[in-house]
């Protein structure tokens, strides 16, 4: 007999739903956790401006003043505006309590809060909890969310404040702006706020945006879109940029502002270099296919299914709904607009990311459920490479490393894995989990990099104290890590595959297979390199992978 015979619809209905649920509560539960755990290491999944942006909230901090920013390095200057440097003077208490779990906290508050935007939307739009669950951990599944927004970045603070005004029209079934002379400014002055993240620039996509909502629920008629709503939005613009001008006008340098960052930082992402603009357009490094695959690529594991839901949507393009619509035109327009500069990246995207969740939680039910058991199964040997370069790395290092407790949520994730794939009706609800147990994974992969063996000990580390370290460097600001993990000391940069001359204190960092360096040893740590040269990424691709990727630093005291 079955199913369908021993109970109605109606009953098997609500047992999915409640199914749904429950998954969803206790995944959002585990996402809360992989975002929130290990926000002081040195080894997360990040971008190499963070420790530069670092160093900014540190020096400018340190002059007891808010502005200007300061920089050791003059072309760094004025790089980014200025709220994400004041975020991490006060998150830091002006640097008394500097540690990068300090200075990540807000942005991962960012994250989680934009998470909760796509959960209310779902749950006001479609009276589905379950599908605003979806869409949550879906945006928290993102790899370019899990990259950049927990991070000491602009992304994260980025993307709220220019979703979250949209977010706000979206909860209405007819997303117009509400009646009244103050709600352009309030709009405008949460579209500031992102702009005081990023750059003036962006209030460009998002009036666009706003302006083909209005015009879409008023059936494309222009006049009554003239009458009522263009004054709302060029009030909310004006709003926008003249909180963004606050840093002009509190800056003591404010023509060095122009120079530096509307006319280097901004007007130069138009500069070719020489070379023909529409040529670079098709082809070379920043084309305009670097936007075109900036979707897929920011989903990271959920790429199959972000060009699964594009299709999808070109085949329904005359049947979209009213929320669909509002979605794919803050999407593209986004995108088209940064098609313009002569620099494409993908990170560009990352404001329209949220609205990606929303689309794919909408229409997660109506895709063939092989795409989902394919990023699952994907997830699942991911997961399973974890321990094996674990194991690569205890042998390498010759010491114990993984306590045998790690292998209980290793087989657990395995097994929801399992289920995910066998059992058809949890294919889809466990689709976020599956992502966010790889994510887990790394975490637990980077325990002995982040504590005990990943940490210079002992006695002889007192003496560093404010004494000057020599600490290698393949970035901007990359001293900085050494900063937080040699407290007290004067950290000073030299190139790392260059030895200095000899200093009192130096870092050392070398393979983990060479023997310990000359001088007196004071302390060491297990570290993860995570750059390269052309000749090391050909070695690490013919499989010598620990030899490169794992190196002990040596704090040594040279004679």
């Amino acid at each position: 007999m079955t199913l369908s015979q021993n109970q109605p619809p109606t009953s098997h209905h609500a047992r999915n739903h409640h199914r749904a649920l429950w998954i969803g509560w206790a995944s959002l539960f585990l996402a809360v956790f992989v975002y929130c755990a290990g926000l002081g290491s040195d080894h997360l999944a990040t971008n190499g401006d963070e420790l530069l942006y670092a160093q900014i909230s540190k020096l400018t901090a340190a002059t007891g003043e808010l502005l200007p920013l300061q920089t050791l390095d003059d072309r760094l200057r004025n790089t980014k505006p200025p709220l994400l440097f004041w975020q991490g003077i006060l998150s830091t208490d002006w640097g008394n309590h500097w540690s990068l779990a300090l200075l990540r906290a807000p942005n991962v508050l960012y994250t989680l809060l934009t998470a909760s935007l796509m959960l209310l939307i779902g749950w006001k739009r479609t009276r589905s909890i379950p599908l605003g669950l979806t869409a949550a951990l879906l945006f928290l599944c993102f790899f370019s969310t899990y990259r950049y927004g927990r991070v000491f970045l602009t992304s994260a603070p980025e993307s709220f404040w220019l979703f979250a005004p949209l977010a706000l029209l979206l909860l209405h079934k007819e997303p117009r702006f509400p009646t009244g002379i103050l709600w352009p400014w309030i709009w405008g002055g949460m579209i500031g706020i992102g702009l005081l993240y990023k750059s003036f620039a962006l209030v460009i996509p998002v009036a666009l945006t706003m302006a083909l909502w209005q015009l879409r629920s008023r059936d494309w008629r222009l006049r009554p879109f003239m009458i009522q709503d263009f004054w709302r939005i060029a009030m909310m613009v004006v709003a926008a940029l003249l909180l963004f001008s606050l840093w002009f006008w509190l800056d003591p340098h404010p023509m060095l502002v122009l120079k530096d960052f509307v006319l280097r930082e901004n007007a130069g992402k138009f500069d070719t270099g020489g070379e023909n603009y529409f040529l670079n357009i098709i082809w070379g490094q920043s084309s305009i296919w670097r936007i075109v695959v900036s979707y897929p690529l920011n989903a990271g594991l959920l790429g199959l299914l972000t060009v699964a839901v594009i299709g999808d949507a070109w085949k329904r393009r005359h049947h979209l709904s009213q929320l669909e619509v509002f979605l794919w035109i803050w999407m593209l327009v986004l995108a088209a607009f940064f098609c313009i500069p002569n620099q494409r990246d993908e990170r560009y995207l990352l404001p329209a990311m949220p609205a990606l969740a929303l689309l794919m939680a909408i229409r997660l039910g109506h895709l063939p459920r092989w795409i989902c058991m394919v990023t699952i199964a994907a997830s699942g040997i991911i997961l399973l490479g974890l321990p094996g370069l674990a194991l690569l790395l205890q042998h390498a290092a010759g010491i114990f490393l993984y306590p045998c407790w790690l292998l209980l949520p290793l087989a657990g994730s395995l097994v929801v894995m399992t289920l995910a794939l066998s059992q058809k009706e949890l294919t889809r609800p466990l689709l976020p989990t599956s992502v966010l147990l790889v994510y887990l994974g790394y975490y637990l992969f980077l325990i002995p990099l982040d504590h005990g063996p990943g940490l210079f000990r002992g006695e002889g580390i007192e003496s560093v104290i404010g004494s000057e370290v020599s600490v290698p460097a393949n970035f901007n600001a990359r001293e900085e890590s050494y900063g937080f993990l040699l407290p007290g000391a004067i950290v000073k940069p030299y190139n790392q595959w260059i030895l200095p001359a000899k200093t009192p204190f130096i870092v050392i960092s070398q393979p983990l297979d060479q023997k310990a360096p000359e001088g007196m040893i004071l302390g060491k740590r297990l570290n993860m390199i995570d750059r390269f040269n052309a000749q090391e990424t050909r070695d690490i691709l013919l499989g010598n992978v620990t030899h490169h990727l794992f190196h002990w630093d040596w704090l040594v005291q040279q004679n």
